[in-house]
């Protein structure tokens, strides 16, 4: 859509105008243009206005910094304009304070949330380290892009912009903004080279498609980490089934039929709603603990087509439980607006997966792929590019900070990416050297088994992943953060077996 022009602008009631550009100017350029044209459709000049006011009162309201704070229309040059402004606050609060630590920190934080950020965690980060972020342009530049990009979409989203036909589980700017901050990344990786002691050199970017940060990995070691808990749950005798958690319909913002608007729709966004599972599922959880229910699998987040996080779960159980567990899940996600039409139907399903009549890594594979790289799919679930959609929902993902994938129960998937590092294994006990034989093979299903199995604790499992602090080796100094000498850094570096250390990590690299 193109931006309003000043003749637009002039084209309206000379005493209308000022209060419509200063409703619209700090929105985002399609969002003006979106409310500019249903204003000027609106014949009565008191009824368009308040409608203008009312719906941008209504945006306002669901965005967690105002437009008068962070204006949604701003260029990155301004943004970063903006963070040393924020800079310049916090030091001149520094200066004001000094001496006084607690009157400082306290005014520190205020400015922070101000803006609906989360202070430094005082448990996890020193006073100095704290105060030290907040005076950080960095630091502040981070948490502005962050708050922008959720603030645009919810926006866009509020406006019905994000739907099957308009621009499916993202804005298009989301999408946009995402691909934009994905190539610099790439940039910056591909001309960072990184060399070790022994003088190999590689880019970021070749190092980075080694692991899992590569979306092909990422995919195999999920599928084969699934069908190693299928075969493991097989050879067991444990039942299998496939479950999906759907928010109650005030949760979602359109219709999936027709992209119209959902007038039971209250306002929420993908965060609350997915905070909203969250919450259902630390109940769940509390409760088949108590119940003494164990269970394993996986889970997958995804969008609906218009944004709403919905979840699906592969799990396994003991057959004993199963009853247990699918009455629980049941319970717990109908608990809120049970009786509103369909919730029987659409917000808890479940299929129970007969291993003789298909697999259950099969149900979960196309959620999967469909997530990562949209690869091996004729078309999404509303018909969309499969490729397409993946890069949306990714960018959908970003912008919510929602993490897509989760493993549920098992071992340690550290401890099996830091062995399949290890060409060889030598002087160890059989089971650790079997465990290395498991994880090198690519047999999920054994190393969990020779771990300990599924339901082993992670404090009893045979092998624990081993941290260090984080050394300089040209100075021997133990590495800091750079906001506080206090804040010691430490670093994965190995395995840890029968009181036992295996660096797996040997190289120390330097980036130029």
């Amino acid at each position: 859509m193109s931006p309003i022009t000043e003749e637009e602008y002039e084209s309206l009631d000379r005493f209308d105008r000022p209060f419509v550009e200063e409703r619209l100017c700090r929105l985002p350029p399609k969002a003006q243009r979106i409310l500019f044209n249903r204003y000027r459709v609106i014949s009565d000049a008191f009824t368009r206005n308040t409608d203008l006011r009312e719906t941008v009162d209504s945006l306002i309201s669901k965005l967690t910094v105002s437009p008068e704070k962070l204006n949604l229309n701003i260029s990155e040059d301004e943004l970063r304009e903006e963070a040393e402004a924020l800079v310049d606050a916090a030091l001149s609060i520094r200066r004001t304070l000094y001496g006084a630590e607690d009157e400082t920190i306290s005014a520190l934080h205020a400015l922070c949330l101000s803006f609906g950020f989360e202070p430094p965690d005082e448990n996890k980060y020193t006073l100095e380290g704290r105060l030290r972020r907040l005076s950080d342009k960095s630091w502040w530049l981070r948490k502005l892009r962050k708050a922008l990009r959720k603030n645009i979409e919810t926006v866009m989203r509020h406006l019905n912009q994000v739907s099957r036909v308009k621009a499916i589980y993202c804005s298009d700017e989301t999408l946009d903004a995402r691909t934009a901050q994905k190539f610099h990344q790439a940039r910056y990786l591909e001309n960072t080279i990184a060399t070790n002691q022994l003088g190999q050199s590689f880019s970021l970017l070749e190092l980075s498609q080694k692991g899992v940060s590569d979306p092909k990995i990422r995919k195999m070691e999920l599928m084969v980490r699934a069908r190693g808990f299928e075969d493991l749950a097989n050879e067991l005798g444990h039942s299998a089934t496939f479950l999906t958690l759907t928010c109650p319909s005030k949760y979602h913002r359109s219709y999936a039929t027709t992209g119209d608007e959902n007038p039971k729709w209250g306002g929420y966004t993908p965060a609350e709603a997915q905070a909203y599972l969250n919450d259902i599922w630390k109940l769940i959880r509390a409760k088949l603990q108590r119940e003494e229910v164990r269970f394993y699998g996986f889970r997958v987040v995804e969008p609906q087509h218009d944004g709403t996080p919905h979840w699906h779960l592969l799990l396994f159980v003991e057959p004993r439980h199963y009853d247990v567990l699918i009455e629980t899940m049941r319970e717990y996600n109908l608990r809120e607006d049970s009786d509103e039409a369909g919730a029987d139907r659409h917000r808890f399903t479940e299929v129970k997966i007969d291993p003789n009549k298909g697999s259950a890594t099969g149900y979960i594979a196309k959620y999967i792929s469909k997530n990562i790289d949209g690869e091996n799919l004729e078309a999404g679930v509303y018909g969309e590019d499969p490729k397409c959609a993946a890069a949306r929902v990714e960018a959908w993902a970003a912008c919510w900070s929602i993490r897509q994938f989760q493993q549920l129960g098992g071992c340690s998937v550290t401890v099996w990416r830091e062995l399949r590092r290890l060409k060889e294994m030598m002087g160890e006990t059989k089971l650790v050297t079997d465990i290395h034989a498991a994880a090198d093979n690519g047999c999920w299903k054994s190393y969990t088994a020779l771990m300990g199995g599924v339901f082993c604790k992670r404090t009893e499992q045979a092998i624990a992943p081993h941290y260090e602090l984080s050394v300089d080796y040209a100075t021997g100094e133990v590495k800091s953060s750079m906001y506080s000498e206090e804040e010691l850094l430490k670093v994965l570096k190995g395995i840890s077996a029968g009181g036992k250390t295996i660096i797996t990590r040997v190289n120390e690299w330097h980036l130029s």
